[in-house]
């Protein structure tokens, strides 16, 4: 027969597997959100977002950064 012991362990290695068991399904469902959302940022864009945004370049004068860090003291320069 099973002693106290043993089964006091058998049982703790019963309830860290429920546990694993419940954050593998956690992990389960992330995974299948971050895949919904990767695969809903692949859809086509429409052309006349296109033409206006080439159109934006073309008029447009813009300024580039390097880095956030750049671009965070830039506005911050403009704000004050």
């Amino acid at each position: 027969m099973i002693e106290t012991e043993e089964m006091s362990i058998i049982n703790s290695i019963m309830e860290d597997l429920r546990f694993l068991k419940d954050k593998v399904g956690e992990m389960e469902e992330q995974i299948q959100a971050l895949t919904d959302m990767h695969s809903d940022s692949e859809l086509d864009v429409r052309e006349e977002y296109l033409a206006h945004l080439d159109e934006l370049e073309r008029k447009g004068n813009f300024e580039e950064f390097s880095d956030l860090d750049s671009l965070r003291k830039r506005i911050e320069k403009e704000e004050n």
